[in-house]
């Protein structure tokens, strides 16, 4: 049997190649090192991590209040300067117009949105700008009587932008008009349109009303210097961040001193 020369000399060169070392794999100590490294980083961030999605959160909700304050003022542009009432149908009363032109049902067709009351129940919006991506209802509040997952606000109108009954004032003083005039505002900028309610049935408000007072306030943002607050809108349409709105040792609503501007559109 005949051998090619060529091939017996390729095979002899191949073999004499010095070959590279075999790749060396990570120590224990090695691996230990990185683990330990990445452990350290991430107890590092997560904190960072929590904050920053708070404050996103926080950005989404002023957002939405900013969105709610452009509607408000175009329909009030569009009604002669008159703000819409702030309950809705879930306190309507019959022979009056108490309810019916609540801001969740005018208010959403100048944002490009359906009225509030064309969603039927169990297929209602929970997003934006209805609810604020912080919002959670309790789950041992949800009973028969308590707001599910889709049919609660967490903003609510300012309640006393508008009065057709007593609550509030002293006993004997004039009602203020049930539709207010843009115009008899007398600090747009420190008069609060629209704030962050709660949605705890067991703290006494459960975002089922539209309109509400100084007692339905709660605190969902926390901010990078600590304490917490929530966000508001303002007749003139600026929103900021608020941590002084309510008495957290109050068992009862609270209820604004008269002639207080933060909530009163004008003194009476």
């Amino acid at each position: 049997r005949r051998t090619s020369v060529v091939g017996s000399i390729s095979d002899s060169i191949y073999f004499l190649q010095p070959r590279p070392p075999p790749r060396a794999a990570f120590t224990l100590l090695e691996l230990l090192v990185v683990i330990a490294v990445l452990a350290l980083l991430l107890a590092v961030l997560t904190p960072f991590y929590g904050k920053a999605l708070n404050l996103a959160r926080e950005g989404a909700c002023k957002s939405n209040l900013r969105n709610w304050g452009i509607g408000f003022l175009a329909y009030a542009a569009d009604h002669k300067g008159f703000l819409p009432h702030p309950d809705g149908p879930e306190r309507e009363v019959k022979g009056t117009d108490r309810g019916q032109h609540g801001w969740m049902d005018v208010v959403p067709p100048y944002m490009g949105l359906k009225p509030w009351n064309e969603h039927p129940p169990g297929k209602r919006p929970t997003g934006n700008p209805w609810q604020c991506p912080s919002a959670r209802v309790e789950a041992a509040a949800r009973d028969a009587s308590s707001p599910k997952k889709d049919d609660y606000f967490s903003y609510a109108m300012n309640s006393y932008l508008s009065h057709d009954f007593d609550f509030g004032l002293p006993w004997g003083a004039e009602q203020q008009p049930s539709f207010l005039f843009m115009g008899r505002s007398v600090a747009p900028s420190v008069t609060i349109l629209m704030f962050e309610q709660s949605v705890d049935p067991k703290k006494g408000n459960g975002g089922r009303f539209g309109g509400e007072d100084a007692g339905a306030v709660t605190a969902r943002h926390a901010h990078l210097l600590g304490g917490e607050g929530c966000n508001v809108l303002y007749l003139d349409g600026h929103v900021a961040w608020r941590n002084d709105l309510w008495d957290p040792e109050s068992k009862n609503p609270r209820i604004p001193k008269r002639g207080d501007l933060t909530w009163f559109p004008y003194p009476y």
